[in-house]
């Protein structure tokens, strides 16, 4: 008998429990669709970094020989050193496309996945090529290559096409943000290969070196950097492609519990005002199988079937259909920048553990809401509950005695049905908080923009030098393109007794390239001491005034500077001094790159033109994510506010019928009462948008501080338009289904409504 009852009352009240279902669907989905693709960049870089052994430590050195070698084999926990010699080559018949060539004496550390061709072993001739690279090249196994180093030509068969663990991110130079996969790869040759077909012996520049024990690095790189001579030793957190991997992954962590959270607190929160909604309107049914001598346990796992079944189908759903479409759409789109062959979504414990607190709230919702009524006798239940009004909501009322009666009856209402209201309040400030945001992610964007490529670089192309450039050959370049130059540098400095590693830009740019304070208004570059940019100055509790001791790497010369200023930088973190000082100091400026507003030509003495344009492409092609998050973002937000609202104002309106009939029998005419309906939902429309306007802005501020990684540093922007995009949305929203729902009067059954409170 109950479960007839369960089912008919399911279809019954159809439309209540589909809106159930959409809220915990949409909240589940967006919950386990962003998990989804979070958890699962961190989970494929962890197994793949495991199963290809990344490199704990990078050791950088102009030569680094056989005795040092043994010596570091030697030493405690060190599990395996590899030695590679790492250059720059330039692929023939392909238009400025630059290999970094690694020159392998073996590949037990940070090992190839080989997508295509012949697994890499040392006594083969030939190379193994970046896969990424080589599909936009249209490059395949078996085909011969012609690579330009230092003037010679080495000629070798593709053996294979690899990846590697230690090349998941990586860009051509600083100009560019994020890896294209066009004109900058990477090529593995075997030291053998390449000393018989170069004619000389391969002096090794680098090593790999992999380490026992996580807890260990830091102390087995303390040891190597007392105990030898080396330009520098870092660990995984210095690596480019480690840290950039890693730094998306932390954005995502950051940012999705804030989002998701969001979605699944305004859906419970409304579902759980249904769900008691529903109970109390079942009062009568409940006495009446009370009376019929059903015990109060069957009563209640009757009752609780109903919120059990909508948000277990809903949630499972949820969870399936976000990892499935959500999660994989974005992987995809992830899988195109970084370098990780076996990059996959992942479902973790967290996404299903979450299901199930929602499933469990719900149901606790729908017992503690019956239990109420079960603690009631027979008799008493089948009575019709009697509204507890307080004294002071209905002097609510009187205190606007002068008002319209559509206003007066408002304010009792809202006094009287308090948790209904709170409910829909919070659905708007929900709604309108998502869409600010939304909207305030493209502003941000577009304001970091500007910001770098219109007030700090002011310049249209950037020559960057070869290394060897002659002095006829720069004293040609300054003439045609101006002497607005820089030379960047790596550094080490003490900072509070431990050893840190920067870089450092030793600026001529003129006006073509700009330093900025907090405000982002260009400041001038004194020539008496260091800048660093504030979030550095933060890390490292540097403040003006304080002086810092450093020295370029490979240099043993150490210099004490004094900090003059801080600047602030969107897209770099690092130290700057002026030319002025820099040869104050005693070194030679030797500028690696030209700044100019002409247009430049490749010249003898230029390795790479970089236009503004190009650069700025490259950061658009990046945020195509972020445009897919933000349209998600907003399509979510809009859905969410349209069902809660739409759920909510059903349950309204059908607490409010007998009311609504009775002022139809005082001859109120269906538009006026329209009137009383649509205005009550406009004021907590009102409420909502009022509130969830700044704190979509807190929300977006708190993304953008937590999220970003230590190499960008800019504010939250949402411009006045946002907003208004963000009101129109919601009164939009809220417009449409006070009409959907004012439209109910007209059908509204005056016997079977005045009746049913007799």
């Amino acid at each position: 008998m109950l479960k007839k009852k369960l089912f008919r009352d399911l279809w019954h009240y159809k439309g209540q429990f589909f809106t159930i279902f959409l809220m915990v669907f949409i909240g589940m989905l967006a919950f386990s669709g962003i998990h989804g693709y979070m958890d699962g960049m961190d989970e494929s870089a962890k197994e793949y970094y495991k199963e290809y052994n990344l490199q704990d430590l990078w050791i950088t050195n102009t030569n680094i020989s056989d005795s040092d070698l043994e010596k570091l084999k030697s030493m405690d926990h060190i599990s395996d050193v590899n030695r590679a010699l790492v250059l720059n080559s330039k692929l023939k018949g392909s238009k400025d496309v630059t290999l970094e060539t690694n020159v392998l004496e073996e590949n037990t550390i940070s090992k190839m996945y080989v997508v295509k061709g012949e697994k890499y072993a040392s006594n083969k001739k030939g190379l193994w090529f970046d896969s990424y690279l080589a599909n936009h090249l249209n490059i395949h196994v078996g085909d011969t290559l012609k690579l330009d180093i230092s003037g010679q030509t080495l000629k070798l068969k593709v053996k294979g096409l690899v990846n590697t663990p230690d090349h998941v991110y990586f860009v051509k130079d600083s100009t560019e943000i994020f890896p294209t996969h066009k004109n900058y790869g990477f090529a593995y040759i075997p030291a053998d290969t390449f000393s018989k077909e170069m004619n000389f012996d391969v002096t090794y520049n680098k090593a790999y070196v992999d380490v026992d024990k996580k807890n260990n690095v830091s102390s087995v790189k303390k040891a190597i950097q007392k105990n030898f001579d080396f330009l520098s030793v870092t660990d995984r957190d210095a690596s480019f492609s480690y840290a950039g991997y890693q730094s998306e992954v932390e954005e995502g962590q950051t940012y999705a519990p804030v989002f998701t959270g969001l979605f699944l607190m305004i859906a419970i929160l409304s579902v759980m005002s249904t769900m008691n909604r529903f109970v109390r309107q079942q009062r009568v049914q409940i006495g009446t199988l009370k009376a019929l001598g059903f015990k109060n346990r069957k009563i209640y796992i009757h009752y609780i079937g109903f919120g059990f079944m909508i948000s277990l189908v809903s949630a499972v759903l949820g969870v399936l259909v976000g990892y499935f479409t959500i999660g994989q759409f974005f992987i995809d789109m992830e899988a195109s920048y970084f370098e990780m062959p076996n990059i996959h979504t992942a479902l973790l414990p967290v996404v299903i553990q979450t299901a199930v607190l929602v499933v469990a709230l719900i149901s606790l919702v729908t017992y503690l809401s019956s239990r109420k009524i079960l603690k009631e006798t027979a008799s008493e239940a089948l009575r019709l509950e009697v509204p507890k009004v307080k004294k002071n909501s209905l002097d609510w009322s009187v205190k606007f005695n002068k008002c319209k009666l559509s206003t007066r009856w408002n304010i009792r209402d809202i006094a009287r049905n308090k948790g209904r209201s709170i409910a829909a309040c919070v659905g708007i400030i929900g709604c309108t908080m998502l869409l600010v945001c939304s909207f305030g992610l493209w502003d941000t964007i577009e304001s970091y923009m500007d910001w770098e490529y219109k007030i700090i670089n002011t310049y249209q192309c950037k020559i960057s030098l070869n290394s060897d450039y002659t002095k006829e050959q720069y004293d040609h370049l300054t003439h045609l393109y101006g002497d607005a130059t820089s030379k960047s540098v790596a550094i080490e400095f003490k900072n509070h007794g431990k050893t840190e590693t920067r870089s450092m830009l030793v600026s001529d740019g003129k006006d073509k390239l700009n330093i900025t304070d907090h405000n982002e208004k260009v400041t001038e570059l004194k020539s008496n001491g260091i800048y660093l940019t504030e979030k550095l100055a933060k890390k490292y509790e540097v403040q003006v005034g304080d002086t810092i001791k450093w020295h370029l790497t490979g240099d043993s010369t150490w210099y004490t500077s004094k900090v003059v200023g801080l600047n602030r930088d969107p897209q770099t973190q690092q130290f700057t001094m002026s030319k002025k000082y820099f040869e104050k100091l005693g070194y030679t400026y030797r500028p690696d790159s030209i700044y100019t507003n002409k247009k430049a030509k490749k010249l003898d003495g230029v390795s790479k033109i970089s236009s503004i344009e190009s650069i700025q492409e490259g950061v658009e092609s990046m945020l195509e994510a972020m445009k897919s998050m933000m349209v998600l973002l907003i399509v979510f937000a809009v859905l969410l506010g349209c069902v809660i609202l739409y759920n909510l104002g059903v349950l309204s309106f059908t607490e409010k019928q007998y009311q609504f009939a009775t002022l139809k029998v005082l001859g109120f005419k269906d538009k006026q009462i329209k009137e009383i309906f649509i205005k009550q939902n406009t004021w907590i429309m009102l409420v909502g948008m009022i509130i969830g306007l700044p704190l979509g802005y807190y929300m977006l501020s708190y993304i953008y501080t937590n999220a970003l990684n230590d190499t960008y540093d800019f504010p939250a922007v949402v411009e006045w338009i946002s907003y208004v995009y963000a009101i129109i949305g919601t009164v939009l929203v809220s417009y449409v289904m006070n009409k959907l729902l004012a439209r109910k009067i007209k059908t509204i059954d005056m016997v079977s409504s005045l009746k049913a409170n007799e």
